[in-house]
């Protein structure tokens, strides 16, 4: 979403996780924790490649590479904020709710609802932030937004079942629509 939103050109390599591929040594070698996403820069610090990986580290890269979707200097504790509660938070429970729903073996119902009410618990922490403001940081699209956007553009798949996952979440499910519609 950053590139897009950035105009950068840029080479997708799909990496298919279904076939272990994360795992391949040339794989590892950009990101030695063998996760999606990861990134090439081949035009990084002194004109050299760099790599990152984590999703958070590559948006927190580019935004400051480029100058693009930081914010204002003032909402920097904030952005900082709400990126890690995002990447530590939200995402990993959101990846665990959808493992234990979809993978692990039947009877870890304990893991389920565990997983999913803390899904549950940070989508109420985000919509209660979201119920008087626009963005997610300050009063700009920043890449607090797109990192949210990424982790709730799954949302039907972190809450199994639900017809409309966000519709218990109306400040999220504004701000997600909006977000949504950016061309």
């Amino acid at each position: 979403l950053f590139l897009e939103e950035a105009g950068l050109e840029y080479e997708l390599v799909p990496v298919d996780t279904s076939k272990g591929q994360q795992h391949d040594p040339e794989f590892r070698k950009i990101n030695p924790n063998g996760k999606v996403p990861a990134i090439v820069d081949l035009d990084g610090p002194g004109g050299q490649p760099a790599t990152v990986f984590d999703s958070t580290a590559i948006l927190m890269y580019l935004a400051e590479k480029t100058g693009r979707f930081l914010g204002q200097a003032q909402d920097r504790p904030q952005l900082l904020s709400w990126l890690l509660f995002l990447g530590s938070g939200l995402g990993p429970f959101s990846g665990q709710a959808v493992h234990f729903q979809y993978a692990a073996p039947a009877g870890q119902d304990y893991a389920v609802n565990r997983y999913r009410r803390e899904v549950e618990r940070h989508y109420k922490v985000l919509d209660d932030h979201l119920s008087d403001r626009e963005f997610v940081v300050g009063n700009e699209y920043t890449i607090a937004d797109i990192s949210a956007w990424g982790w709730l553009d799954k949302a039907s798949r972190v809450m199994k079942g639900a017809e409309d996952p966000l519709a218990p979440y109306p400040n999220i499910k504004r701000w997600f629509q909006k977000v949504d519609a950016r061309p």
